[in-house]
């Protein structure tokens, strides 16, 4: 930077610090578009340039008794220029970051629900078909699979022999493997309208 610049912006600086608006304005003019233009070549965004030029000439205006104070005035309100720049960038990684961890949240969500509503509509088709049962099988397979009890309990509780309760069992297993074999179609277009 040219040494009469330097000394130019120390006497503006200084008149700033003593609330001097007409120098601020005169800065301002002065150093608006080379601001501009670092700030541009940085970040290749007009409105970010726009925006890191308003804070520098915020933080000059709020600072501008301690930039008065400084040996190299000049150098003080390039520093802050460059670190607007930068706190640009940092403040940019962060919304990505943020728009990242966002995404990945909202993705997690929405396969939660695809997966409840998929494992409701299979519990609900699953109750259907049981439903279609003979009702001692229905009832022995609710006990055993749904409610967990075991053939003993299951035949203690029915007044029946345990082979009866495993017969009626791999009857009812037997009637879901056949009735899903010959309708594994449903199946296939429920997961298919439930991903929709």
């Amino acid at each position: 930077m040219p040494q009469e610049a330097g000394y130019e912006i120390k006497t503006l600086i200084k008149q700033i610090a003593e609330g001097d608006e007409t120098a601020f304005r005169t800065i301002f003019e002065q150093y608006r578009a080379p601001f501009y233009s670092a700030a541009f070549k940085m970040t290749r965004s007009g409105n970010l340039a726009e925006e890191i030029v308003q804070e520098v000439f915020v933080k000059i205006w709020v600072k501008r008794k301690l930039i008065a104070a400084a040996k190299r005035p000049a150098d003080y309100v390039f520093t802050i220029l460059h670190n607007c720049i930068y706190a640009q960038f940092r403040k940019l990684a962060r919304e990505n970051k943020l728009k990242t961890e966002l995404a990945q949240d909202c993705e997690e969500s929405e396969d939660a629900i695809q997966s409840l509503l998929f494992e409701k509509e299979n519990k609900a088709i699953l109750e259907n078909v049981i439903n279609q049962m003979p009702p001692r099988q229905r009832l022995i397979y609710k006990l055993a699979k749904q409610e967990g009890w075991s053939r003993e309990e299951i035949a203690k509780g029915l007044d029946i022999s345990p082979n009866t309760v495993r017969n009626h069992l791999a009857a009812a297993i037997e009637f879901l493997r056949n009735y899903f074999r010959k309708n594994a179609s449903i199946i296939i277009w429920t997961a298919i309208w439930i991903s929709f």
